[in-house]
């Protein structure tokens, strides 16, 4: 689904002009939005409308609007709807608002057609205006003029100017200026509003932005907003700030300020610090701990406190990228919360992984976090124990794991199994489920529809899609067999194949069955541009996700779920004694457990797509 710019409410540069001498401090320009003027170009010929016309071109407006309401009674709609709206509209213009009230009632139970009914609202709008109401006059007011005649479209967009510009709010009025720039064609023009929108939230304050932040959901007025909100936190780091420009860029390609937030880049220079003269720098050398021996041939006890660490990742490799982003998550844990940890890195694709594991444990550890791919897991679990505790980020083991080892991963049947107990909650007796054909959808289809059944729901179909893009055409023919046979819809689905079935279902015959998923349908990086067409999915979510798109920061990830894995595996090495005695920490992954195997399972949060962002719900 795409967004389109033709947001449908236009502006004459005119218009425009007048911004600025709006109640809200804004550069000095004259006010010159026209007054609002008739337009006659819509009415119906005859002679008393004839003689209605001329009157008001000598300016006898209430003689004019008392004949065209006369006229009005021997016409049929919709021009006579049409003659009394003018004739009501004069009256407003003669500031005589109990005789615009009195021809309007006469419209109740009228039939009125698209440009009658926005002239009505206009004139609503108006007498909203007059009484100051301009929150009301915004609602009232048309948004969509775009198939109106010219001059009533135009009053329309002065009207709306007028009550933002009169509201002394500057995200209503930022946010009119957004509605309005579509029909701009002046490249001039367009730059002066895109001005003239970032001087309106520049005079935000701090909680005002946030605000902003957290109740606009306009995709383009929200850009606007982060991009500001960016600029504000990243003040003081040059470098940091260029990144989250740079991802900003990447959430919002087509953003109008994309060439604002460029030339931001460009100026952000940093200029490094250059000491009078050299201070010499004594290095201390760290203290040695004494190695971990393993005497007995067994694991030795879980650590009371870390204090060396040792992390297996794929640094190198078709898996780099995933490795660099949970190494990037350990890091950040470090300097969170534990500086006093000492972690040494060892890349797991450097050579056999019982040479890699041995090295890495060789000068003494009280912990080791890694590897990830299961199979150098299966291969370091060919032995009764490990000889350090350790803590495999994925789940590699067939059988029983070998003594010492704690796996942990983002394991899809936790999810599939917590939406299950969450639609079982709901009170969803019948359910249809929607997975690809896939050992993938296979896991998640079965844990759902176990956990589902063994619950006391039932699982009123199953609908099986080719595991490629494109191929879920036959999805909703599929489920059309069951209709009115399945209360929700469990759906297992990556960003992109759940990008194409949602809207089929969304907006076409099942619009009004809620459907379910796992985190799995959306990739965790901000686009609302992709992700309008995730609109209404309820889904399992980790907290880290929902608490950087709440903020508004962009992720400095490719794989933020992975980036969040790190994080947590650094707290679950420091609390696996806590998580053995049966607790539960709270990460930024979901709320971990440990069973008596040592595999890790985790319960997420909820969130639901509005407006193409992730908005968490209760559990």
């Amino acid at each position: 689904m795409k967004i389109s710019y033709s947001i449908s409410i236009a502006l004459a540069i005119t218009a425009l002009s007048a911004c600025d001498n709006a109640p809200i401090s804004t550069p000095s320009l004259p006010n010159i939005i026209p007054a609002p003027r008739m337009d006659n170009n819509t009415l119906p010929a005859g002679a008393e409308v004839q003689q209605a016309n001329d009157l008001l071109r000598r300016g006898q407006r209430r003689e004019a609007a008392k004949t065209y309401f006369n006229a009005a009674q021997k016409y049929s709609s919709p021009d006579k709807e049409r003659l009394v709206l003018q004739a009501a509209e004069l009256a407003l213009l003669i500031s005589d608002r109990g005789l615009a009230q009195t021809y309007i009632a006469t419209l109740n139970n009228s039939p009125l057609n698209s440009q009658n009914t926005a002239r009505y609202h206009y004139i609503q709008g108006q007498m909203a205006l007059s009484d100051a109401n301009y929150k009301e006059a915004l609602r009232l007011l048309p948004k969509n003029v775009n198939h109106l005649p010219r001059g009533l479209a135009q009053k329309i967009l002065n009207a709306r100017m007028k009550a933002a510009q009169s509201s002394g709010n500057h995200v209503t009025l930022a946010t009119e200026l957004v509605l309005q720039e579509s029909r701009l064609q002046k490249k001039y023009e367009i730059d002066l509003n895109h001005q003239r929108i970032w001087n309106q939230i520049n005079q935000l304050s701090g909680p005002q932005l946030d605000a902003a932040r957290e109740n606009v959901t306009h995709p383009i007025m929200r850009g606007w907003l982060d991009l500001l909100f960016l600029q504000r936190i990243s003040a003081n780091d040059p470098q940091q700030f260029n990144r989250n420009i740079r991802k900003w860029q990447q959430n919002f390609p087509r953003h109008p300020a994309n060439s604002r937030a460029k030339k931001m880049i460009t100026r952000a220079v940093v200029t490094p610090y250059r000491p009078s003269k050299p201070v010499p720098v004594t290095p201390k050398p760290a203290p040695r701990q004494p190695p971990v021996v393993n005497t007995n041939g067994a694991t030795p006890p879980l650590p009371s406190s870390l204090r060396r660490v040792a992390v297996i990742l794929p640094l190198s490799g078709s898996l780099s990228a995933v490795g660099q982003s949970l190494l990037n998550g350990i890091k950040k844990a470090q300097r969170d919360y534990a500086s006093q940890v000492e972690v040494k890195t060892y890349d797991s694709n450097s050579g056999d992984i019982n040479s890699v594991y041995r090295k890495a444990i060789s000068g003494g550890v009280d912990f080791v976090i890694g590897p990830f791919s299961k199979t150098k897991i299966a291969e370091l679990s060919r032995v009764s124990h490990l000889p350090v505790n350790t803590l495999s980020l994925n789940y590699g083991t067939q059988g029983k794991p070998p003594t010492g080892l704690y796996q942990f991963g983002l394991l899809p049947e936790d999810e599939a199994a917590q939406v299950a107990q969450k639609m079982l909650r709901k009170g969803y007796k019948k359910v249809a489920i929607v997975a690809p054909d896939s050992s993938w959808g296979r896991r998640l289809r079965d844990t759902f529809g176990n956990v589902y059944t063994r619950g006391g729901g039932r699982v009123s179909i199953t609908v099986n899609y080719a595991n490629r893009n494109g191929g879920f055409a036959g999805i909703v023919k599929g489920l059309m067999k069951k209709k009115g046979d399945f209360d929700a819809i469990f759906l297992a689905a990556s960003p992109t194949q759940a990008r194409g079935i949602q809207p089929a279902i969304h907006k076409g015959v099942f619009k009004d069955i809620p459907v379910y998923s796992t985190s799995h349908v959306y990739s965790g990086l901000t686009n609302q541009y992709k992700n309008f067409n995730l609109e209404g999915i309820n889904y399992t979510e980790i907290p880290w996700i929902l608490e950087v798109t709440k903020q508004g920061l962009p992720q400095d990830s490719q794989f933020p779920r992975l980036r969040a894995l790190g994080m947590d595996a650094l707290m679950v090495a420091k609390g696996m004694r806590q998580l053995k005695s049966g607790s539960a920490l709270n990460g930024r992954t979901g709320k971990i457990q440990v069973s008596a195997d040592g595999t890790l399972h985790r319960q997420l949060k909820w969130a639901k797509f509005n407006g193409g962002t992730p908005i968490p719900l209760p559990d």
